[in-house]
């Protein structure tokens, strides 16, 4: 009997696996390529507050309250899980995994043959991995292309996306969508992962924003198809408005879905006490940042069009552009380059020249770049060689403009990074790295101090701190890294200096240092002083030790 359970056992994970050998191959690829970033150092400024918020927010601090950022809450709590830096990392390498299985997916839906998909994985996972655009570092972007590739999974079962694809799938009418208890659940979960996704990082709406895009294409769909000689005009202007009628109440389902996350979130803060911190901080906040970012271009056509005005304009004339020509599109070409400039727009919300901002940009750019590529096989495909002279033969414009419109989406992405001076980061050199110290030609200390020139003196401080009762300490400057290696939590409500001069928050802080009077205080050399701190520290504090890149104060017992 034990003998045939195991064997039943045994012929189920075989059949499981012989099924699906692509995804757990994918998730093998993605834990190869992300091995180093296990080992990496605490380096990285965004990910030290995000793992100080976290350690801040276990200990019982109020988000929004007694500790600050500036985005949204959900990365927070995240690295609430984490506690540490492995940790994080480990449930940043899970979300990728499950972000490569679902974007193989979703190619099923747009990409027939075994090899464009391929194509598009390799791009995808190249990209979302490699150091060269930060994906090593499970940054926001990171998170919410997990909640926004299974929010798609999640439309992909619904009747308005089959529709997209397939024009002959008819809709279903209004009172039917309402009795369709699955397409409902389907189309309000897309909605719920997009909220998910929005309360990770503010950008993430203009992922939601290309559901809108595909309900616009199969109203226009119905709209724009001239009717049949057996209707009239009147048939057909009557027949798209139950078109649009369906598809505003499935938009509106989705939206639901979005909305009531945000509304979730707004419920719980409010619970907590803390609603209006968080209507300031977590969510009107973000754009005062993206404003306060200061582009200098010589021409103001440039100048106006990195304004947000701007990019709405040149995505409304995108999107116009593929509706009138959408006959002469591919389905995977509308839904890939209507989603890439959606993410363009949102990698460019601050303008700021950050690499992991374009990570979001990425699944839709995959798919737009094998599009075009099977493109020019094709048409090479098509060609031959007459007396010294290439001749290609097509019979049908559509893979003329199809190109063409790849040319423009992938140029404006070029430019976009060149305009902004945006520096990818080397990716042989991390490996190489990587492999010198895995191989011992290098000591961990060598291979730590190459990430960032403040971890030598940082990793010396923090042997200090931890020994150390107090829970916090108090850095001056821009230096939280200290704070996630050591474990402590800041006095006040700041991690870092600039966001203590944006606040102009000087006089709230040194209140802070006076009322907590933490045991350490370190002051970074590279920062301006901090008004009123050096005559504090004076009355009350030694200088403990000097470090190239930092003094560390200790309260005197006298």
């Amino acid at each position: 009997m034990l003998r045939r359970r195991l064997w039943s056992a045994f012929r189920k994970l075989d059949i499981f696996l012989d099924e699906q050998a692509i995804p757990l191959a994918l998730i093998l690829v993605v834990l190869i390529i992300r091995l180093p970033t296990i080992a990496e150092p605490y380096w990285y400024g965004d990910e030290a507050i995000y793992l100080t918020l976290g350690n801040s927010l276990r200990a019982g601090e109020r988000l929004y309250v007694d500790i600050i950022d500036h985005k949204t809450p959900l990365i927070y709590y995240i690295a609430t899980i984490a506690n540490s830096q492995f940790g994080y990392r480990m449930i940043g390498t899970a979300a990728v995994a499950v972000s490569t299985v679902a974007f193989y997916f979703l190619l099923k839906d747009f990409f027939a043959r075994p090899r464009q998909r391929l194509v598009a994985l390799v791009f995808f996972i190249l990209y979302i991995n490699l150091p060269r655009y930060e994906g090593n570092v499970p940054n926001g972007e990171t998170f919410v292309m997990m909640f926004v590739l299974l929010g798609l999974l999640f439309f992909r079962k619904t009747r308005l996306y089959q529709s997209f694809l397939k024009p002959s799938i008819r809709l279903p009418h209004r009172p039917y969508i309402v009795q369709q208890t699955d397409n409902t659940m389907y189309l309000f979960a897309t909605g719920a992962m997009m909220g998910l996704a929005t309360l990770t990082k503010i950008p993430a709406v203009f992922d939601l924003a290309v559901v809108f895009v595909v309900g616009w294409f199969v109203y226009a769909e119905s709209l724009f198809h001239w009717p049949p000689k057996e209707r009239t005009l009147l048939q057909h202007i009557l027949a798209s408005r139950a078109v649009l009628g369906s598809v505003a109440i499935q938009l509106g389902v989705v939206f639901s879905g979005w909305l009531a996350m945000i509304l979730l979130s707004i419920v719980y803060y409010f619970l907590r006490g803390s609603l209006r911190e968080y209507i300031d901080y977590g969510l009107l906040y973000n754009f005062r940042y993206a404003d306060s970012w200061k582009l200098n271009f010589s021409s103001p056509i440039v100048s106006f069009f990195f304004t947000l005005k701007g990019k709405v304009v040149l995505l409304a004339s995108w999107i116009l552009a593929l509706t009138l020509f959408r006959r002469s599109f591919s389905r995977t070409f509308l839904f890939a380059s209507s989603w890439m400039g959606l993410t363009l727009i949102a990698a460019t919300l601050s303008n700021r020249p950050y690499p992991h901002y374009f990570l979001q940009v990425f699944p839709a750019m995959a798919m737009v770049i094998t599009a075009a590529l099977w493109l020019v096989v094709y048409a090479l495909r098509r060609c031959r060689r007459d007396k010294g002279v290439l001749l290609c033969e097509t019979d049908s414009t559509k893979p003329v403009v199809e190109a063409a419109g790849s040319f423009i989406i992938i140029s404006a992405f070029i430019a976009t990074i060149g305009l902004l001076h945006v520096i990818p980061y080397p990716t042989l050199k991390y490996y190489n790295l990587f492999f010198k110290l895995a191989t011992k030609q290098i000591s961990w200390e060598e291979y730590r101090d190459q990430f960032n020139p403040l971890l030598h003196d940082s990793y010396q401080v923090a042997k200090v701190l931890r020994r150390s009762p107090d829970q916090e300490i108090f850095i001056w400057g821009n230096n939280p890294i200290l704070y996630a290696l050591s474990g402590k939590n800041p006095v006040g409500r700041f991690t870092v200096a600039f966001h203590i001069d944006d606040f102009n928050a000087y006089d709230e802080t040194i209140a802070a240092i006076e009322q907590k009077k933490p045991t350490f205080v370190i002051v970074m050399k590279d920062q301006q002083p901090l008004p009123g701190l050096r005559e504090y520290l004076m009355s009350g504090y030694i200088s403990n030790s000097d470090y190239p890149t930092m003094t560390v104060w200790r309260r005197s017992n006298r």
